[in-house]
């Protein structure tokens, strides 16, 4: 992992995993998250709490993670964004296309009661 990028996936239980992501997500970083997501699917929460940054290469990396969860009949949560990542995503129209929450326990709940 880069100095840059820092990113826990703890597995709540068989069913929901939670992956943390803190610093920037960018074009050399996001490899490391897109291995990370791919481990956690079908049903894993997305913490962007701690994220400082995303480029164009991160963002496409969650909408593949959101894509393909739904594919294999799961869900990608992505929450805690905060107030930049959140204005990143309505600049970009990806609140409108992600599955957001406000907290990380809103999506917990919500994974776990698939």
């Amino acid at each position: 992992m880069t100095e840059r990028l820092r990113i826990t996936e703890i597995e709540l239980d068989s069913h929901v995993t939670v992956v943390t992501v803190s610093g920037e997500l960018d074009l050399d970083t996001c490899p490391l998250l897109q291995a990370a997501l791919a481990r956690a699917l079908p049903r894993v929460a997305i913490d962007l709490g701690a994220l400082t940054s995303a480029d164009s290469y991160g963002l496409t990396v969650l909408l593949a993670t959101h894509r393909h969860a739904l594919e294999v009949g799961g869900l990608a949560l992505v929450c805690a964004t905060g107030d930049l990542m959140r204005a990143v995503f309505r600049q970009r129209g990806l609140d409108r296309v992600l599955e957001l929450r406000p907290t990380l326990e809103e999506a917990v709940a919500e994974l776990r009661a698939l």
